[in-house]
């Protein structure tokens, strides 16, 4: 590491000020400063404060004015005010001066909005003082979003008191009973909207994590006994409820539903207000007769469009790999085969293709094998796992839901359906309450059956174990971490919806039955497990299977790239090369996680993407240099003239796709592996089809009527133009547009500041 006393980033510049660059030397230390890791990839290593060391640095002032207004510079600004180590008064009253728009949007990039004791502000009132008319309206804006958050936390912190007394299991079963009742009879928020179940699982993962932070070590050592005892306090009087036994567990099911609006309102105060004010700089905020009001714009009403658009091409994707699975399920020879028992065959069937279907994403898209390590060292059979979590599912929805949905239909109230299906299923020996629970062991037993293949045609307990360790989330152990823990991000409970308790696994039969299974097992392995030893070699997979689908088409692919020249070391090393017609594409894949929250998403692309397009314009220059000064790559590619060279990013995520960074157009691989396969005729709303036949009686039909991508043939100029003008999606999203025309859409609702 470099002596303390010498300035990294004056180093930096000096170096690069003595090289021909085409690139402005501060835009590229700006660059080192937001993305080069320390000590990683470059013979320098950065100051051990980076913030202190580039805000101090003798250069400051000479930065060019036209950087001011530039993404990367923006980003470097809001890093300063989200930092509390450095200080440089003086060079921000500069930029403010040059540029207060570039200030007042770094401002809302930090972060800091509802951080009111955060030392920043008080320079940002000083900066004020200079210039009240240009600060004051977001200081003001600051201000009520720093007093709406505290009003909010406080309201949530008072209505958990009655809760603190709870064990962990009784709140899992309050929150069950609670999750019934509002299957029919939807939740409802503070503003009187229906509460959706994405929104309900939020809170309750909220919960979750608070109540974890403070339980007692002696709740996670569960017993048949402390079970009964804590159903009969407050899930037992409201399953089957009496005027003696039943006012206690009614009174808290009315503040456990209080205190779920409140977190909801919260959750959605985050999302729907804070982050559009951190990210978004379409809407305009500001402060009338005390209460916040904000501004949309067209740009504002696009980007609505554009969380729409992706949500509607997930769908998509989904049920492009579950017709690709229909294939695979048919040329198996399990289409002709009862699949279980003869009531349950036509939902084990479809949990077996979409098991398949998920399988199929995750090996082609993650570049996962036939088995996979657990963050605890298993080793688990993919699609057995998958498998196992479809089964479940459909078991879950036709005992528990469906069964819920049809009792209610006869008495009309939720509890007198609840109490029926809790009935029928003593009746038979079998566990309908709305919360379930069993032995580890003898869950893990139960599911043998799922595990037959042909080595152990009789099933595999340790199979079993492994597909039970890889959906299970060791609630003893998450609170022990949490409680060392200021931060811990927690998986959804979705994503995780085995909970081992002690010697017990619990189960809630209403989330069982909310999964998609593709977003559950991608995060546990490349969120929640990615310390593991095979994750490069799955990356590595990533390359070479795209690498792949190019080399179909009839690409000359080239993997890894290196070049030895002082350009090409300052690249690194290129993915792919990809060349066919004298285009050659540089591409820089990414392979991450599924992003479930806004800021999650936000910074994705602050972070990842604008760091990915830098790598690709770096790799970019380097490829094409080499192309020009040497005639090594230029024949293992089969060119013979100076090619049309393009940069571009390939991301396992679907975010900003066909957006530009550093010039390199980011994609995901699903769009790449549609283009170069030509079957877009593949995607459909899988979930929207099957409700529609199964609700019209009709022939379920998911596959379009088969067309082409390349109606003039393929070629590398058509190929460009497909990804260019998104045409993968371009049938796809002309139907939905057909099929939702007239809809009314409340665009602003998206950021409604309550």
């Amino acid at each position: 590491m470099l002596d303390c006393d010498v300035n990294y980033f004056e180093k930096l510049l000096l170096s690069l000020k003595g090289k021909t660059l085409s690139e402005c030397p501060y835009q590229l230390v700006i660059e080192a400063y937001l993305y080069r890791s320390p000590g990683k990839g470059s013979k320098h290593k950065a100051h051990p404060n980076r913030d202190e060391s580039f805000w101090h640095s003798n250069f400051v002032f000479d930065i060019p004015t036209s950087l001011y207004k530039t993404d990367d510079f923006i980003l470097a600004l809001a890093r300063y005010f989200s930092q509390e180590v450095a200080s440089n008064f003086s060079f921000v009253t500069h930029v403010f001066s040059q540029s207060p728009e570039t200030v007042l949007v770094a401002i809302r990039r930090s972060q800091i909005v509802t951080n009111e004791s955060h030392l920043k502000w008080d320079e940002i009132k000083a900066l004020s003082s200079k210039t009240p008319d240009k600060l004051n309206s977001l200081i003001a804006t600051s201000e009520a979003f720093q007093a709406a958050y505290s009003d909010r936390k406080n309201r949530i912190n008072h209505l958990r008191e009655p809760f603190k007394s709870l064990t962990l299991f009784e709140l899992m079963s309050l929150s069950a009973v609670y999750s019934f009742k509002h299957l029919a009879e939807p939740a409802v928020s503070f503003d009187g909207g229906e509460i959706r179940t994405d929104s309900q699982l939020r809170a309750l993962k909220k919960l979750t994590e608070w109540k974890l932070r403070h339980s007692a070590t002696d709740e996670f050592s569960l017993s048949e006994s402390k079970i009964t005892k804590s159903l009969k306090k407050y899930h037992i009087p409201l399953v089957f409820p009496s005027d003696q036994d039943s006012s206690i567990a009614e009174a808290l099911l009315l503040l456990f539903e209080e205190l779920i609006q409140a977190q909801v309102e919260f959750d959605e105060f985050i999302s729907q207000s804070v982050h559009p004010f951190c990210f978004d700089d379409s809407i305009e905020f500001s402060v009338k007769n005390e209460r916040l009001i904000l501004k949309t714009t067209d740009k504002a009403s696009e980007i609505a469009d554009n969380w729409v658009r992706n949500g509607n091409r997930q769908k998509a994707l989904r049920g492009y790999w579950f017709n690709l699975a229909m294939d695979e399920f048919i040329a198996s020879g399990m289409a002709t085969q009862q699949i279980g028992t003869a009531e349950n065959h036509d939902s084990n069937q479809i949990a077996y293709i979409k098991a398949i279907a998920i399988k199929l994403e995750l090996q082609r898209i993650y570049g996962f094998t036939s088995y996979v390590t657990t963050s605890s060292g298993l080793n688990v059979n993919l699609f057995q796992a998958l498998l196992s979590l479809e089964l479940m599912t459909a078991f879950y929805l036709k005992d528990y839901i469906a069964a819920f949905y049809e009792e209610h239909a006869g008495v009309g109230g939720w509890q007198g359906a609840v109490a029926l299906v809790a009935l029928k299923g003593a009746a038979t020996g079998q566990n309908r309450f709305p919360i379930t629970w069993s032995r580890w062991k003898e869950k893990a037993q139960n599911i043998v059956g799922w595990t037959v293949s042909n080595d152990f045609p009789t099933g595999n307990i340790k199979s079993a174990e492994a597909i039970m360790d890889f959906w299970c989330l060791d609630l003893r152990k998450y609170s022990q971490v949490i409680k060392n823990s200021a931060y811990l991000n927690l998986p959804l409970l979705t994503e995780k919806p085995i909970f081992k308790i002690g010697q017990y696994c619990v189960e809630l039969p209403w989330l069982m039955s909310s999964q998609l299974g593709s977003v559950s097992a991608v995060n546990n392995l490349r969120r929640f497990a990615n310390q593991r030893s095979s994750l490069k070699d799955e990356t590595t997979r990533i390359e070479n299977q795209l690498g792949d689908a190019f080399e179909r088409r009839g690409f000359t692919v080239v993997r890894n790239f290196e070049d030895t020249s002082p350009l090409g070391k300052e690249a690194g090393e290129v993915d792919l090369i990809c060349a066919i017609d004298n285009i050659v594409i540089v591409i820089e894949v990414k392979s991450t996680f599924n992003r479930t929250t806004k800021d999650e998403i936000y910074y994705h692309r602050d972070k990842t993407l604008r760091k990915a397009g830098i790598q690709v314009r770096k790799k970019t220059k380097a490829v094409r240099a080499n192309l020009q000064e040497a005639d090594s790559l230029i024949r293992r590619i089969n060119l013979t003239t100076s090619p049309r060279v393009i940069g571009l990013i390939a991301d396992t995520s679907i975010e900003f796709d066909h957006e530009y960074f550093s010039g390199a157009m980011k994609l995901s691989i699903e769009e790449l592996i549609i283009a170069l396969a030509d079957n877009a005729h593949l995607l459909c709303d899988q979930e929207k089809e099957i409700s529609r036949s199964l609700e019209s009686n009709e022939e379920l039909s998911l596959i379009a009527e088969e067309f082409t991508l390349y109606p003039n043939g393929f070629n590398g100029g058509e190929f460009i133009k497909v990804l260019e003008q998104s045409r993968v999606w371009e049938r796809y999203e002309q139907q939905y547009r057909q099929q939702n025309t007239g809809q009314n859409k409340n665009k602003d609702a998206l950021f409604n500041v309550r």
